[in-house]
């Protein structure tokens, strides 16, 4: 009977959906399999209608979650600016994720001389440099530079020590900022976003050794 053989079927696709991945996958893989099981349902002697009405919930739920997930998967348009971020500093996030970081900093500028860090203070901020140029100086000593993509004052950042040098502009620098408890409540939503940007300061460091 065809509502038999489409019931068989749609306990495959059950076990096939636990075994997917992907999320989006999986939702799919289930919504195929309830649509399965109601001529089952309605073709008994005695229709089925409240394992139907189950099912048509179940479908329900998860095509509304899986629409949700697609639209989030939709590619999105970047500004030049964002571009260049994600090519230069942010490749290990997807374009959406990392987005989704900008929109949490706060934009700043600076006029030359001006200090973005000074040595001995406490950083609870990540820092990086959008435009402009900047020295890194110990007792008053340059010691690298600083250009755009580059986070400043990371070091602290990450151990919480005080700063162990001055970082001063030394031309007009535009740079935005993640005040700490912004990137904690960023990380509770998104805990998998803390890894990213620990391994995107990581190769911002080597970058700068390497220089």
């Amino acid at each position: 009977m065809l509502s038999v053989g489409l019931f068989f079927i749609a306990n495959i696709l059950f076990c096939l959906a636990y075994i997917v991945r992907d999320m989006a996958w999986l939702r799919a893989i289930t919504i195929l399999a309830a649509l399965s099981t109601l001529p089952y349902f309605y073709f008994q002697s005695t229709p089925l209608y409240g394992a139907m009405s189950w099912q048509i919930a179940f479908i329900a739920i998860n095509a509304i979650n899986l629409t949700i997930l697609l639209l989030q998967r939709r590619p999105i348009k970047l500004t030049q600016e964002e571009e260049w971020l994600h090519k230069t500093t942010f490749s290990l996030l997807k374009p959406r994720r990392m987005r989704r970081l900008l929109q949490q900093a706060e934009p700043h500028e600076i006029q030359p001389g001006e200090a973005l860090i000074e040595q001995g203070e406490e950083l609870r901020a990540l820092i990086i440099l959008l435009s402009g140029s900047a020295s890194v100086k110990v007792n008053g000593i340059e010691r690298a530079t600083l250009s755009p993509g580059d986070f400043a004052g990371e070091m602290s950042f990450i151990t919480g020590r005080l700063t162990s040098a001055d970082v001063i502009a030394n031309e007009p620098v535009r740079y935005l900022i993640w005040p700490s408890s912004v990137l904690e409540r960023l990380y509770q939503r998104d805990p998998e976003m803390k890894n990213a940007i620990q391994s995107i300061i990581g190769f911002d460091m080597a970058s700068k050794l390497a220089r």
